[in-house]
């Protein structure tokens, strides 16, 4: 028999985990299994390929995934375009946003949805938004006028609204919309049923966070390190997958190319996540109206390949990538350039 302690009595805080013996794991993981735990191992399909294939599949729950770049790469894009691929398997995606409202994050879907129309050209933002001002102040303008008017966008809607139970849209606020609120939006939809939701943030270094005990605010590059942690927490609590936008500092900006060691933050940005994607442009990007060739690089998996690059098509008039891209050679990659970057191992 266990002898008696004086710590008997521990009473642990709600929000800290108990330990559990190793013996109780089995009994455990029985129970979770006959609950249905095999659903969650199912990695969410990304919808690129081949970055699927070197992804084992996909993003897998208790993962924290960045998604880093310089401006006007397709960061917003990229996550929206992985929700919809998540929403079309049957899981939920929740978009949260610090930068775009949820109508601008509609009307964002509903131009990317039409690049896979088979019978009308794809949507624009300002063929959308012209048919919308012409609408003016007639009483009996509405959005099925919109669809009436715009046959590419009536197409798109069609199948846009096959998945629109699986994106819910979030306005984040960046004092109010905390990393405890995040938690609570995928705690609210793990309650609802929903199995293993992806949660997305844009942007990890926007969003904000409660004093601590003593009411002191972390700033700067401590508040990137709490919400990271916060994030990571949040993957692991409620087996999900978070995937978080991240943006570059000053001198990735300035040379308008970024790895994983040029994100805005501590070097907790570099070891948190799980997962590290990040965009660059391509060295054959095309200029006007046409496509731009965006690099995605596959530059951190702690379960599989890294260093790793691809090269897609971004059509930022439709907000969409074209999903099929090639794997870049090792002689053209940009992942060459991070061995500069690294710090060096001090004598």
């Amino acid at each position: 028999m266990r002898r008696r302690t004086k710590y008997d009595e521990v009473v642990y805080p709600i929000s800290v985990e108990q330990p559990v013996a190793l013996a109780d794991m089995a009994s455990m993981l029985d129970s979770r299994i006959r609950e249905g735990f095999s659903a969650t191992l199912k990695p969410a399909a990304t919808g690129f390929t081949p970055l699927d294939e070197y992804l084992s599949g996909g993003l897998h729950v208790e993962d924290l995934v960045l998604v880093g770049g310089i401006q006007g790469v397709g960061k917003t894009v990229s996550i929206l375009q992985m929700a919809r691929s998540v929403a079309l398997q049957d899981r939920l995606a929740i978009i949260v946003c610090y930068e775009h409202s949820p109508i601008h994050l509609f009307f964002r879907l509903l131009c990317m949805e039409s690049f896979w129309n088979q019978r009308e050209p794809p949507l624009t933002w300002p063929a959308l938004r012209d048919v919308m001002v012409r609408q003016g102040d007639d009483p009996q303008r509405s959005f099925d006028r919109v669809l009436l008017e715009l046959p590419s966008a009536r197409e798109a809607w069609g199948r846009l609204s096959t998945y629109m139970d699986g994106i819910w849209l979030v306005m984040g606020d960046g004092v109010h919309t905390t990393v405890d609120v995040l938690d609570m939006f995928v705690a609210d939809a793990v309650s609802k049923g929903y199995t293993s939701p992806v949660l997305f943030v844009d942007y990890v270094q926007i969003v904000p966070v409660r004093p601590d005990p003593m009411g002191v605010l972390p700033v700067d590059k401590e508040r990137i390190s709490v919400v990271m942690k916060a994030l990571k927490a949040t993957a692991i609590r409620h087996r999900t997958i978070v995937v978080a936008v991240a943006a570059a500092d000053e001198q990735a900006l300035r040379q308008q190319r970024v790895h994983l060691e040029n994100l805005w933050g501590p070097s907790l940005m570099q070891y948190q996540p799980d997962t590290a994607l990040i965009l660059n442009r391509g060295s054959a990007s095309a200029a006007g109206q046409g496509a731009t060739m965006i690099r995605l690089g596959l530059e951190k998996q702690r379960n599989g390949p890294q260093g790793v690059e691809f090269e897609f098509a971004l059509h930022g008039a439709h907000f969409c990538f074209d999903p099929h891209g090639r794997l870049v050679s090792a002689e053209e990659s940009y992942q060459q350039e991070r061995v500069r970057l690294r710090p060096k191992e001090s004598v």
